[in-house]
């Protein structure tokens, strides 16, 4: 059975392929709100996991926890970030609103 491909292996997505998202013509990025867990002290991250294009980092900060950081120009709007907020701190905003280096605050 050499040549045939498990089902599994035909439905899997073997890359990924980012499409700029955009909302009336006006494309879209990722921002960090105030109620991020990062930035009232407690240990969180899980939005940088699913960032494919890695637009989403954590930059350290002193005593062990660190704050997502998005970069404007590196992100695609997906959304994928959002989903796995906790606390829902992420949004879409449209890119001109945005810094090209946006940190939780």
């Amino acid at each position: 059975m050499s040549g045939n491909l498990s089902r599994r292996a035909f439905l899997s997505v073997s890359e990924r392929v980012s499409v700029p998202v955009t909302h009336q013509g006006v494309a879209l990025v990722a921002a960090v709100g105030g109620v991020c867990l990062a930035a009232r002290g407690v240990a969180c991250g899980t939005c940088a996991d699913p960032c494919e294009p890695r637009a989403l980092k954590l930059r350290p900060l002193l005593g062990g926890r660190a704050l997502p950081v998005i970069d404007a120009a590196t992100c695609t709007g997906c959304g994928d970030c959002l989903a796995v907020c906790p606390v829902g701190a992420l949004r879409l905003v449209p890119a001109s609103s945005s810094s090209e280096e946006q940190a939780c605050a």
